[in-house]
């Protein structure tokens, strides 16, 4: 019975601390967790940060109420410089689109005249010496026909006083048309023309014509109208003129614009 006792006893001196021991324990763990306080105060590269910072951190600064006045006034402010943009922007384009409408009745008439396109006559001058404009007298003649026909708000009448001349390469040629006003005003009417077969019309030049410039006729006048010509003598140097035997030179009388 004694000896379970001192059994028994031993065991619990052994699993229960003396107070000595207890009392280091206590000792040796708050150094060290002073020392970790102490670590996490220093200043170091991995600084502990504590989260309510970080919401403090993340917060924005909330904005200032504007006046409902002010903003009314900013408002309108943005609306107007969008306007005026929009305003300088339709007008350029507005302008450009004139000014090419205007310059492009001028160059075309320009591009015509030089190189014949689309059946236009050349009629720019060209420096040419006697020899070039002597009649190809070898040559097959060719018929040119005339043709006159004016709009339907143009109170005139328009015609060829010729139906036809026969001319060889580098022989000129005058011909004439009649034009009468058959209105009780004045009329100012402007004239277009061009030639048939158009792969023709760059051989086809004018001296002289009343094409392009405004013509006015006063109640029941009657004028005549000249037109030189005559074809250049390269056109029998030309492979593809060789089944061409036939030209008709064509105008067109409409009334001029901006005018009663």
């Amino acid at each position: 019975m004694s000896v379970g006792i001192r059994y028994l006893g031993g065991l619990l001196s052994r699993s229960v601390p003396s107070s000595a021991s207890f009392t280091s324990n206590l000792l040796v763990s708050g150094r060290l967790g002073g020392s970790l306080a102490a670590g996490a105060r220093r200043p170091g590269p991995f600084r502990l940060i504590h989260t309510s910072s970080l919401v403090r951190q993340g917060q924005q600064t909330p904005h200032r109420q504007l006046d409902p006045r002010e903003e009314f006034r900013r408002h309108n402010e943005r609306a107007r410089q969008k306007n005026v943009t929009g305003i300088l922007y339709v007008s350029s384009f507005v302008i450009i689109f004139l000014g090419i409408s205007y310059a492009a009745v001028p160059l075309y008439r320009l591009l015509c005249k030089r190189t014949g396109f689309m059946g236009t006559p050349k009629t720019e001058p060209t420096i040419r010496d006697v020899e070039s404009l002597r009649p190809l007298e070898n040559h097959r003649k060719l018929q040119i026909t005339f043709s006159g026909q004016v709009s339907t708000v143009l109170n005139w009448s328009f015609k060829p006083e010729q139906r036809q001349v026969n001319v060889v390469p580098g022989e000129t040629a005058l011909a004439f048309f009649k034009a009468y006003n058959k209105s009780d005003k004045p009329i100012v009417g402007v004239a277009t023309y061009n030639v048939i077969p158009e792969q023709a019309a760059p051989y086809f030049n004018k001296i002289q014509c009343f094409c392009f410039d405004e013509q006015q006729l006063d109640p029941k006048e009657e004028i005549d109208m000249p037109v030189f010509f005559f074809i250049d003598p390269e056109f029998a140097n030309d492979p593809l003129m060789d089944n061409i035997d036939e030209i008709t030179l064509s105008y067109t009388f409409f009334k001029s614009a901006g005018r009663d």
